[in-house]
């Protein structure tokens, strides 16, 4: 699947913590090794912009809107970054571990080599969005709507999929184990191997008995 790719100008300028805060937003500029641990901002707007090596460990954004972001080897744990708009970003080799992206948009979004255990993508729309090398245990996509979704070479374990809606998701490449909401995978691509895996979790959903 291609994806549109951020966008960044080719030179950007420095830029600090203090900036993004006062003025809730930051276009073609770099933020390099900060620490926003538990930072709050009301609404922050980013565009054009490279996050590599911050911290923004339990931070707190009341409305975030990302175009053309790269994010780099940064640590957004227990980050709130829910009712936004994620357009053309990448997340590359960060530490996502409990991050709330609910009720926020996503389309044409890169994770790759990321932890994305037991982050929050709950009521979310995701559209063309690739998770590479990640692993995602007890992720919750509940009620959200994966439309042109891959999962490659990832890890699924106990990622709940209740009441979601889902299109074109490819799973192929992926180990899933005890996935959560089976029913409700309706569009999901697997291969003869994984079926074989979820089978027995497969029957269980739909009520068939197995003796």
């Amino acid at each position: 699947m291609i994806l549109s790719r951020p966008k960044l100008p080719k030179i950007l300028e420095n830029s600090t913590l203090a900036t993004m805060v006062d003025d809730g937003e930051l276009e073609d500029v770099q933020l390099r090794d900060v620490d926003g641990t538990n930072i709050s901002i009301a609404a922050l707007d980013l565009s054009g912009v490279l996050l590599d090596k911050v911290v923004f460990l339990g931070a707190h954004f009341g409305r975030v809107t990302m175009r053309d972001v790269s994010i780099q080897a940064s640590d957004l744990s227990s980050a709130h970054l829910s009712n936004g708009a994620v357009v053309r970003a990448e997340f590359v080799n960060c530490r996502l571990t409990g991050v709330d992206f609910s009720q926020t948009s996503l389309h044409d979004v890169v994770f790759k080599g990321c932890k994305l255990d037991y982050a929050n993508f709950r009521q979310t729309d995701l559209r063309r969005v690739n998770f590479v090398d990640c692993t995602l245990q007890e992720t919750d996509f509940g009620s959200a709507k994966l439309s042109s979704v891959e999962f490659q070479s990832s890890q699924l374990e106990r990622t709940v999929f209740h009441n979601a809606t889902c299109s074109k998701v490819d799973l192929t490449s992926s180990q899933l184990l005890d996935i959560v909401g089976l029913s409700s995978m309706k569009g999901a691509i697997i291969d003869t191997l994984q079926l074989v895996t979820i089978a027995p979790h497969l029957a269980h959903a739909v009520g068939i008995i197995v003796k």
